[in-house]
């Protein structure tokens, strides 16, 4: 097996400058393979261990970055619900207060309403007893009902 094996170009640029070489961003993959293998510090043992810790360490801290872009996401997923929880939350009071002062106006409303017909009814009662006041038929009616009523109250007296 290979030394170079699961390596990418960045862990062999690590390793070639473990080894002491000079290498840049313009190398191919083949090209620090080449330096690597022709470097004088190198040792197929040493060069495959610390191949094996470059890499492991870039696999922990490609881990640990999606890790944190994992657990960036759900924050900003859990902030969004939040958002949305406390929209609705503020919604529902909104609506909550629409409906206490839709229920208070129709209230004042029917109130209002039974004033006006109290007062109507006011005013029809006391035009009905100016004008009871004032017909000459209901002050003879007036006066049989009396007469009717002395009568009445005489037969049972006697």
């Amino acid at each position: 097996m290979s030394i170079f094996a699961g390596a990418r170009k960045c862990d062999l640029k690590i390793l070639a400058d473990e080894l002491g070489e000079t290498v840049n961003d313009s190398h191919k993959l083949k090209d620090l393979k080449k330096i690597i293998l022709a470097s004088k510090e190198y040792d197929e043992e040493t060069a495959k261990e610390w191949m094996n810790t470059i890499i492991n360490e870039r696999k922990e801290r490609e881990e640990i970055a999606e890790r944190r872009r994992k657990d960036e996401i759900q924050i900003a997923e859990q902030k969004r619900q939040e958002e949305i929880e406390l929209r609705k939350l503020e919604y529902e009071e909104r609506m909550r207060k629409e409906e206490q002062e839709i229920a208070e106006r129709r209230r004042q409303e029917e109130i209002e309403l039974r004033k006006q017909e109290y007062e109507e009814r006011k005013r029809k009662d006391e035009m009905e007893f100016e004008l009871q006041k004032t017909t000459p038929w209901n002050r003879r009616y007036v006066f049989k009902f009396k007469f009717c009523l002395q009568s009445k109250c005489k037969q049972y007296a006697d």
